[in-house]
């Protein structure tokens, strides 16, 4: 196959093992945009994948200028399109597919043109929201994905049976993003912490406020825990403000997963995983996160939030524990929770099967979703 990526941003952890999957038996392309607050994991792509970075774009906070570069960029995706006859295009967002859709128009006949697919890693507010606009746009999604989806890629079940169950009657593929067992280089040097103060750890996108707040404000200085942050993104500044003031809170920067995860994971005790429930969004409540995989593999407890769809797998496998974060000592109650069952914790890591975390089956099905 002649394999299409068009997506939103630079491809994170979850598109580069499936660009990287694929590009193992065809031919795949990849288009993208770029933005400051996502790392930038370019040696971690496969070597043949013909590659097409559109340029820096304004986030959603400059809607006008966000417009503009996407109308500068269309006869630029218009030339990608033209020149290669792609079997299959996968998207990501309403905004890659009106661009995709305007940049292909007038190429080829209808039954010529590429099977159209798109992955949902997350649900937008106007999922949610009753606002006119929200209503204006939930339309606008429906006339998309009945008129020109094929194919629907959700990474949680929850997803499909809140929204897209109403009115996608297409093929559906459910890609929890598990981890790939050809990815994993352990390092036999790299070992496990061992004893010594608890470290509690925030990985991936600083997209919480609120959340790194009471957890910096609960054990700031405290003698027995610090706090190691790994990542980038929106919230960073408060990151790095912590950083500054408190000894034991400790901010590393960005990273590679898919060559620091080992080290991360094995210097951490837990991680934390804390989401706002009460907002408009219920993207929180209905997520399977990366890092529910990650902890599996690397054997780290989990410290996440209740009426969550992650709560419930958490919960049913016994390896970590849910809070309402905002409840008076509920951060301390499950520190010394996951402390105190340690052993019976690590004894639930160890009875996981490997398709719990590894996703190798499941890459091969998607290759066929798409094939077929």
């Amino acid at each position: 196959m002649n394999i299409l990526f068009f997506i939103s941003h630079q491809p994170n952890p979850r598109f580069v093992k499936q660009i990287n999957f694929l590009a193992k038996k065809h031919k795949v392309s990849l288009v993208y945009f770029h933005r400051t607050t996502l790392a930038t994991l370019d040696d971690s792509i496969d070597k043949s994948v013909i590659r097409h970075n559109l340029g820096g774009v304004p986030n959603a906070s400059q809607p006008l200028k966000r417009i503009w570069v996407y109308i500068k960029a269309i006869k630029q995706i218009r030339k990608v399109i033209k020149d290669s006859k792609f079997d299959v295009a996968l998207v990501n967002n309403i905004d890659v597919i009106i661009l995709y859709l305007m940049a292909s128009f007038k190429f080829g006949k209808k039954n010529n043109k590429p099977k159209l697919a798109i992955e949902i890693s997350d649900l937008r507010e106007f999922v949610f929201n009753d606002s006119f606009v929200s209503k204006r746009m939930r339309s606008l999604e429906k006339y998309l994905y009945k008129k020109h989806i094929d194919k629907l890629i959700v990474t949680s079940k929850k997803y499909y049976t809140y929204h897209f169950e109403k009115f996608f009657k297409k093929d559906v593929f459910i890609l929890e993003n598990k981890m790939l067992s050809v990815a994993q280089k352990n390092d036999p040097n790299i070992q496990k912490k061992q004893g010594g103060k608890t470290i509690i750890g925030i990985v991936g996108l600083l997209l919480r406020k609120d959340e790194y707040v009471k957890l910096f404000e609960t054990y700031k200085d405290h003698p027995e825990v610090d706090i190691h942050i790994h990542g980038k993104g929106h919230y960073q500044h408060i990151v790095e403000e912590y950083a500054a003031k408190y000894k034991n809170i400790t901010y590393f920067g960005p990273y590679n997963t898919f060559t620091d995860a080992q080290r991360i994971y094995n210097s951490i005790d837990i991680i934390y995983l804390v989401y706002d429930i009460d907002q408009v969004s219920l993207n929180n409540r209905l997520a399977l996160p990366n890092k529910l995989y990650e902890c599996m593999y690397y054997k780290v407890p989990l410290i996440c939030s209740k009426e969550t769809y992650l709560e419930e797998i958490v919960m049913e496998l016994g390896i970590g524990v849910s809070v309402n974060y905002k409840e008076t000592n509920a951060l301390e109650d499950a520190v010394r929770y996951l402390s105190l069952n340690s052993d019976r914790l690590q004894n639930n890591f160890s009875s996981l099967p490997q398709n719990m975390y590894f996703g190798d089956q499941d890459y091969e099905e998607l290759e066929s979703f798409l094939i077929n």
